[in-house]
């Protein structure tokens, strides 16, 4: 019993340090690390916004000295699929989710993941209202982050709509 308990730990330990830290193959045929080491930051990128229009700007910054990558699954990268924000009235009641979930094949093919130079950032804008039903007044929105991505959670903002 303790031996197994043991084994499922150790393979536990050597799984956990493998996600954290991966090194891929570039087009250049240098490997550039896959590591925990990117930021993320999330904007409203239009204001003010309506319940059909809240345009969010998400970018993934890199603070290091050397080119970092992240799965662009489960993330605004791929806008289409998958549910990653956690959105919140201030009741404690969740926006209704309205997109396509999907599931993957691992591990993510090279040409799932995007590639941030070093001292640099990359940003996307969606809409969420395509993805989310609005019926409250204000929202308290958070990236999930982690998953496959691989990306923080990063910053919390507040969504307003006039009346």
């Amino acid at each position: 019993m303790i031996r197994q308990i043991y084994s499922a730990f150790l393979v536990a330990a050597v799984f956990s340090v493998g996600c954290h830290s991966q090194k891929l193959p570039t087009e250049s045929g240098q490997s550039v690390t896959v590591t925990n080491k990117l930021k993320t930051h999330m904007a409203l990128a239009v204001q003010p916004v309506a319940k059909d229009s809240v345009m969010l700007s998400f970018t993934v910054i890199n603070p290091t000295g050397k080119p970092q990558r992240f799965c662009k699954w489960e993330t605004p990268f791929e806008p289409r699929l998958g549910k990653y924000f956690d959105i919140e009235d201030n009741k404690g009641s969740k926006a209704a989710f309205k997109g396509a979930m999907a599931r993957r094949v691992m591990p993510p093919p090279p040409e799932a993941y995007i590639e941030v130079s070093a001292h640099d950032s990359v940003r996307t804008v969606i809409n969420l209202a395509n993805h989310y039903t609005f019926v409250a007044d204000k929202y308290t929105l958070k990236y999930t982050g982690g998953g496959v991505s691989g990306l923080n959670a990063g910053n919390t903002i507040r969504i307003t709509f006039n009346r």
